[in-house]
């Protein structure tokens, strides 16, 4: 069979390609997750009340779950008649000291020839009073006036933060899934026996995305901001994201990969958190722009030239001179003329 000469290939295959903005870049892995995932832990082990409604949309600050409720009542009550009691100690101590400053300020009040006949305003101590016992004596009252306020701060505070530690409560708007399975009748009690570590998971609902994990260096170089994403589903209906962001993350393996999110529309969020948890395939879509062309790989491997060529990169420089790669896909090659630029090199 003749071959075609070289100028009537370029024009087969320049008829073979078609103008296309948008390509697809193939089938990949994906994930469907929403904007904040939280795992909540039980701080202790013990006797669990006051479960939330995962059926409803909780807010933020919602308490979800107590570990040891009665018993931190309990532990709230001693804590008070402690401290009643700390507190009518310290005013008895401070009535004898007051009575005390009042014998002092009388004796040191009175005349030298006087202060030999008030003998029963001497001190406790026999010590003769001087200013500076007075002053010692008012230093004792304030400290002991320091160490109520400071006893009653310090037991307080020590009694909120260990109950809000035992307080489970919504990080965040969203909704709630409980990892364990809690008894119908909500009355009767569920120990925590520590055996759980993961007790329950809050999911912020205020966003969903498609996520693909995208590690082509020739991809990751083009502007993130035209690539979407698709995940089809049953009944023909398909999920659409638009590029929102991406950040690197680290793999189960312990590597890192760059992750790119795609933001769903508020239509589809119900649909989008059934999905939470399960293994996706989306299609990574990439908008070249204007002026490009796609070329069926198969067509452009049958070029004549295709067997002296070792890439892609040559047989396009051979099969379309003037033309360059804008993107290798799965079963496209995406060029554009060497007037326009390439879609990597557009801001």
């Amino acid at each position: 069979m003749q071959l075609r000469e070289p100028a009537t290939w370029v024009s087969l295959l320049l008829c073979l390609s078609v103008h296309a903005e948008e390509v697809s870049l193939g089938s990949q892995a994906a994930k469907i997750v929403p904007e904040q995932v939280a795992v909540l832990t039980l701080s202790e082990r013990g006797i669990v009340t006051d479960f939330a409604d995962p059926g409803s949309r909780l807010q933020q600050g919602a308490v979800i779950a107590r570990v040891n409720k009665d018993k931190l009542e309990q532990e709230k009550e001693d804590m008070e008649l402690q401290l009643a009691r700390e507190r009518i100690n310290k005013k008895d101590e401070l009535r004898k000291l007051e009575a005390e400053k009042r014998k002092i300020e009388f004796y040191l009040n009175l005349a030298d020839g006087e202060r030999k006949f008030a003998k029963d305003l001497m001190p406790s101590s026999g010590e003769t009073p001087t200013p500076d016992s007075l002053a010692d004596l008012k230093e004792r009252m304030d400290l002991l006036k320091r160490e109520l306020s400071t006893l009653e701060r310090r037991k307080r505070t020590e009694w909120e933060s260990k109950n809000e530690s035992c307080t489970l409560k919504m990080p965040f708007d969203g909704r709630l899934q409980y990892n364990v399975t809690l008894p119908q009748d909500k009355s009767k009690p569920f120990e925590n026996t520590g055996m759980v570590h993961s007790f329950a998971t809050a999911c912020d609902d205020s966003a969903y995305y498609i996520t693909i994990s995208i590690n082509r260096s020739e991809f990751t170089q083009l502007p993130a901001e035209n690539f979407r994403a698709e995940v089809k589903l049953p009944a023909n209906r398909i999920l659409r994201g638009s590029y929102a962001f991406r950040r690197v993350e680290r793999s189960h393996s312990g590597g890192d990969m760059l992750v790119y999110f795609f933001k769903l529309p508020a239509e589809d969020h119900e649909v989008a958190h059934t999905m939470l948890g399960s293994n996706a395939r989306a299609t990574l879509i990439y908008n070249a722009g204007e002026g490009v062309q796609r070329v069926r790989k198969a067509a452009l491997a049958a070029h004549p030239e295709a067997s002296r060529c070792e890439n892609w990169e040559e047989l396009v420089a051979v099969a379309y001179p003037g033309y360059n790669i804008v993107i290798i896909a799965e079963r496209d090659i995406i060029i554009s003329p060497d007037s326009a630029p390439a879609a990597s090199d557009r801001p």
